[in-house]
């Protein structure tokens, strides 16, 4: 198999876990928002942020760092193992000594049993750090996928469901989660199972560690950026306007779950770009014209797809909030609609991100990051006193902040000129436009109530999605970008019909 067609399966694999992965994530939560109240998402989305960034340090890069190298010694593997692992139980050890003082931090002692459970988590997925990026580094998407599925609808569709059913609560998110990372640890091995030497050399692991160190703190930095709200808001949602309708943990909660319904694009593309772009361009990390190229389609195809369905999921933020989460979390609605405008810039961010890891310049990309994290953190402590929709406009404008410096470092890397870039994504923002203008009317108040939520949502669906088919028939030259075209991406027997000769020679007219 050449490597474009390693790259377009592993795509095509990778694609299918996470998209998968996030329907079941979405069927998952849909159910569990009616069992549970929202301060139990609120008091997970402390935990989650809190434990997911120290996790990025619990294994300091070893796992980028086994895909990045181009040629793996066993003793590379060994070191790998053992260093995951010893960090691992420091990292568990740590969290369940310092769970009193966080919960009495943020004064919910219902914190504390539920950061030390959690943090199991650390020593799970150490344990499964070589096995799954030798699967990574490998492309061997097919078995990743067996595994993401096995994990995701044993941890949270089993246990997850019938822990909530049986009236668990928050317990049931926990257990769930805890049960994920069994299951995803023990699959890797399954269909990865690597024997090395029980002998220990740190030399060949200080060689993976020398990369690993500023991958660490790069991935440590945007973590922290993008859970900064989630993180701070509950701390300070007393300071949150006060109103009749729900208290400040509730709003948090709100708020928690907007972010979440938010993330779940972003959680697609940076599976993509963790997974199959670092993948792919670690092997061309050497060719600039070919990483030129694949950077310009990448962020033509994301802008296509992400601005149009932004400005849908936007114009529509009520009956989306109302059938995902229930009538409950109605008001997270202007919330979702404002903060789902993140999503574009953080999608091409992702991008550049890939593209640092794999010329290994990460430490480059740590001032920019920095940046971004201090930033965020002023934004969300300014606007918190304003309410929930300036905390989320703050977040979009700090995102389109972090997304130009991103354009700016990979002009830096690749010498890519930052118009072509910007260009890149001209299609996607005309699309952004016309799916605005089409979708107006469903915005006044008389036309949004009228219909109960899934009729109006799927009326609005047929209406967006025909204006969106009928402008790339009547102007096919949307999907092309300079020399590139999504067309070109499309298997030959799709290409070679009726209907795409017709955009081909339309797309020559224009």
């Amino acid at each position: 198999m050449s490597s474009k067609q390693q790259f377009i399966s592993g795509l095509s694999w990778n694609t299918a876990t996470v998209v998968f992965q996030v329907i079941i994530q979405t069927v998952y939560t849909a159910i569990l928002a009616r069992m549970v109240a929202p301060e139990a998402f609120a008091i997970m989305g402390i935990v989650l942020s809190l434990v997911g960034f120290a996790e990025i340090f619990s294994q300091v890069g070893i796992g980028p760092a086994l895909i990045q190298k181009k040629e793996i010694h066993p003793q590379h593997l060994t070191g790998a193992f053992y260093t995951s692992l010893i960090l691992g139980i420091l990292f568990t050890s740590a969290f369940v000594i310092a769970a009193p003082s966080i919960a009495s931090w943020y004064n919910t002692p219902l914190l504390s049993p539920i950061i030390s459970v959690t943090s199991l988590s650390f020593t799970l997925s150490a344990l499964g750090v070589v096995p799954r990026n030798i699967i990574l580094k490998k492309m061997k998407f097919r078995e990743f996928f067996y595994c993401g599925m096995i994990s995701i609808i044993g941890g949270n569709l089993i246990v997850g469901l019938i822990l909530a059913y049986y009236g668990f609560g928050v317990w049931a998110y926990v257990w769930a989660l805890f049960a994920q990372n069994a299951l995803m640890t023990m699959s890797y091995w399954w269909f990865e199972r690597i024997s090395f030497p029980l002998f220990w050399k740190w030399s060949f692991t200080k060689d993976l560690i020398s990369y690993g160190a500023s991958s660490t703190l790069f991935n440590a930095l945007n973590y922290a950026a993008t859970k900064v709200d989630v993180t701070l808001l509950p701390k300070w949602s007393s300071t949150l306007p006060a109103d009749n309708l729900a208290s400040g943990m509730e709003k948090a909660g709100w708020y928690e779950r907007s972010a979440y319904v938010m993330s779940l694009p972003i959680t697609i593309m940076a599976k993509l770009s963790d997974n199959v772009l670092f993948s792919g361009m670690s092997k061309m990390q050497d060719e600039t014209a070919r990483l030129q190229r694949l950077i310009l389609l990448s962020s033509h195809v994301l802008s296509i797809v992400i601005i149009p369905s932004t400005v849908f999921i936007s114009v529509f933020a009520l009956p989306i909030i109302t059938i995902y989460l229930g009538q409950k979390y109605s008001s997270a609605a202007p919330v979702l609609a404002v903060l789902f405008f993140a999503i574009i810039f953080r999608s091409l961010s992702r991008l550049t991100d890939a593209l640092l890891r794999a010329k290994n310049a990460v430490w480059k990309g740590v001032g920019y990051k920095l940046i971004y994290l201090f930033i965020m953190i002023i934004g969300v402590l300014a606007s918190v006193r304003y309410g929930l929709i300036i905390v989320a406009a703050s977040i979009v404008f700090t995102t389109a902040i972090h997304y130009i410096m991103s354009v700016a470092m990979c002009n830096s890397l690749i010498q890519l000129n930052q118009f072509r870039l910007y260009s890149a994504t001209r299609s996607g923002w005309i699309l952004g436009a016309l799916s605005f203008t089409v979708l107006c009317p469903f915005l006044l108040e008389n036309v949004m109530h009228s219909l109960p939520p899934l009729s109006i949502l799927l009326i609005g669906a047929v209406v967006w999605i025909s204006a969106m088919l009928a402008a790339v028939y009547i102007f096919p030259s949307l999907l092309r970008y300079e020399n590139i075209s999504l067309i070109d991406l499309l298997p030959l027997r799709i290409r070679q019909s009726a209907m795409f000769q017709k955009f081909n020679s339309n797309s020559k007219e224009d």
